[in-house]
């Protein structure tokens, strides 16, 4: 499957939406993965690498990783829905675009 800079820079902006939402949640005390401090970490984050990939300054593959994803595996469910959205993000990030 080839994947391409816009579907990648709109996939980030709706996990950004998602990860919004987990921080109101959090900060109302609904329980799930992550704390609040995880949450904005991963936002900025992804804003950081959207804009890479918007302005074509992504690093050369050798050179990617994301820091977030030590918490989603570390610390959060297996079966978290965010998580595994955003392991597959990490995954095209470093391999696929």
């Amino acid at each position: 499957m080839s994947y391409t800079i816009e579907g990648f820079t709109d996939e980030i902006s709706i996990i950004i939406l998602e990860v919004n939402k987990e921080i109101i949640e959090r900060k109302s005390g609904v329980l799930g993965d992550g704390n609040v401090y995880q949450l904005e970490l991963i936002k900025s984050e992804l804003e950081q690498i959207r804009q890479q990939a918007q302005t074509n300054t992504l690093p050369e593959k050798s050179k990617r990783f994301t820091a977030f994803s030590k918490y989603v595996v570390d610390e959060w469910e297996v079966d978290s829905p965010l998580g595994i959205k955003l392991c597959k993000l990490a995954d095209k990030f470093k391999r696929k675009i």
